[in-house]
């Protein structure tokens, strides 16, 4: 039996290709995760400005893999902090992933995610997602008793 990614987490999905941000979507969704699906950074901007909280991003990478990571301090800057980053791109697009800046490469919350994702992928993405990090994300409080689990080491996916 699968285990299922943590419920309740609150990811946005961007995605410029309409048809992976409807299989992305549907399989975030299969996993427990509620997610919200834009065409474009900017809408993504726009959604966190008018009160929308996330408690992850994943973003597809594509041809203007460069334009996509320019806007990306805008959206920690609406946001109030960095938010871990899951990147899609399929294996004839990775020539983009190099465009990107290496503070974003670097980042201990980076992930890459090949395109088409799977949900086995998804699932183990997700599973890095620390539940008990309210006090610097979005996700709720634990509730009054239960306790933080011991810190577990965090592996590169």
């Amino acid at each position: 039996m699968r285990a299922e990614a943590h419920r309740g987490f609150r990811i946005a999905l961007v995605d410029s290709d309409a048809l992976q941000r409807i299989c992305t979507n549907n399989s975030l969704w299969a996993l427990g995760a509620d997610s919200t699906p834009f065409g474009r950074v900017s809408e993504l901007v726009a959604a966190i400005r008018a009160g929308q909280r996330f408690d992850a991003v994943i973003v597809g990478l594509h041809a203007d893999a460069t334009r996509t990571a320019a806007r990306w301090p805008e959206v920690e800057e609406a946001a109030g902090r960095p938010l871990p980053v899951a990147y899609m791109a399929h294996y004839t697009e990775l020539d983009s992933v190099q465009c990107l800046p290496s503070r974003m490469l670097d980042a201990a919350s980076f992930r890459l995610l090949a395109s088409p994702v799977d949900e086995d992928a998804l699932r183990t993405w997700l599973n890095t997602l620390d539940p008990w990090d309210a006090g610097a994300g979005f996700l709720p409080p634990a509730p009054p008793g239960l306790r933080r689990p011991p810190a577990r080491p965090r592996r590169r996916v």
